[in-house]
């Protein structure tokens, strides 16, 4: 095989050229990313609710027995002590189950008398005795025992009927206020039957309406601050202590329910006014769409552009919570005018050279 001088030379100078090639550095790889510019703002517009005082306990109160009520001394709104009456019952069936009672409890000790009685005399005979029949004597002291066994029945028949006679009167089971009545004089009522409603003013909370967007945000509130319509320039700390399970069917919201750890006794009444700060005294956040949120070693993170370097670093932030518009509240980690990627951020690394896209943000 013969081979031309031009192609021998050729193949010659690939040897070379391979070389030069693996000493270059690989092209750096450029491109333009999606930014917004970080601004930091209080969150507290948008989670400001405005709702009413209710007490926490709020009790339907019954009669443990059936009767004619006879007085209701009570009426809606009055304020009552633990054990103040509230309704009455006509106490003469109460008072006629007791006597029957007292009475069966009266027979019951005669016959324990004497049936113990019978056994005394009995037992005097003596097993030598031509008149003692084992036979009539384990007759005895099974009749003894089981009038033993009635007195003491009816001895806890009185008993019961003693605390029925009591249950007559319905009284409060705790300070508060009355806030419904379902039972008027003169009205038969059965054991069980509401009658009266009674809240608790032990303690008080505001019940507010918040839409299922916001919860995320309601859920990560720490400082809570609540002020009244009727007492402007007055505010108190409050604590988020219940979010509502099931959202209310015609409003599609969930009821979130604040306590008040510091208000002085006296000045929540049942049924004022009151605003609810979800924001509270929090630092302001930063806005950012949820795009841009990636992963470091199992912590959120942003890639945080350098204009002037060209280059993204990876950044830790803490969230504070998630918009219902897409966005997500960051709480630390940025500062005032960096400039954030808000789109591909899983396409970089720390060697590319990046530059701000200035087209439309859509």
């Amino acid at each position: 095989m013969v081979l031309r001088p031009g192609f021998l030379a050729a193949l010659l100078l690939i040897p070379a050229m391979t070389a030069r090639a693996a000493d270059q550095p690989p092209p750096t790889r450029a491109a333009q990313v999606r930014v917004v510019s970080v601004t930091l703002a209080p969150r507290r517009p948008d989670l400001i609710y405005s709702g009413t005082v209710q007490a926490r306990t709020q009790a339907d109160l019954a009669f443990r027995v059936g009767g004619k009520i006879i007085s209701r001394p009570v009426e809606i709104g009055d304020h009552v002590r633990a054990g103040q009456v509230l309704a009455v019952l006509d106490p003469a069936d109460l008072l006629l189950s007791e006597e029957t009672a007292e009475a069966a409890q009266q027979a019951a000790e005669a016959d324990a008398a004497n049936a113990r009685a019978d056994l005394a005399r009995y037992e005097a005979l003596g097993r030598n005795s031509p008149a003692y029949l084992p036979s009539d004597y384990d007759k005895r002291v099974a009749a003894s025992r089981m009038a033993v066994a009635r007195l003491a029945q009816a001895v806890r028949q009185v008993a019961l009927a003693r605390d029925q006679r009591s249950y007559g009167a319905l009284t409060a089971d705790a300070d508060g206020v009355v806030t419904a009545l379902a039972a008027q004089v003169g009205q038969v009522v059965t054991a069980g039957q509401v009658v009266a409603t009674l809240a608790h003013s032990a303690e008080t909370e505001v019940v507010v309406d918040v839409a299922e967007n916001r919860l995320a945000e309601i859920r990560a509130a720490h400082d809570v601050t609540i002020s009244l319509w009727a007492a402007p320039g007055q505010t108190w700390h409050g604590r988020v202590r219940e979010i509502g399970a099931l959202a209310d069917p015609a409003s599609r919201t969930f009821a979130v329910r604040v306590s008040v750890r510091d208000a002085p006794a006296g000045t929540l009444a049942l049924g004022m006014t009151a605003s609810v700060d979800f924001g509270g005294a929090d630092a302001p956040v930063a806005r950012l769409p949820a795009s841009a949120l990636t992963d470091e070693g199992g912590h959120e993170a942003v890639w945080v552009l350098d204009p002037a370097q060209s280059r993204a670093r990876l950044r830790q932030v803490t969230i504070a919570g998630y918009g219902g518009d897409g966005s997500v509240l960051v709480a630390a980690g940025l500062a005032a005018g960096e400039q954030v990627v808000t789109a591909g951020v899983g396409e970089i690394d720390p060697g590319m050279t990046l530059t701000a896209w200035g087209g439309a943000t859509r």
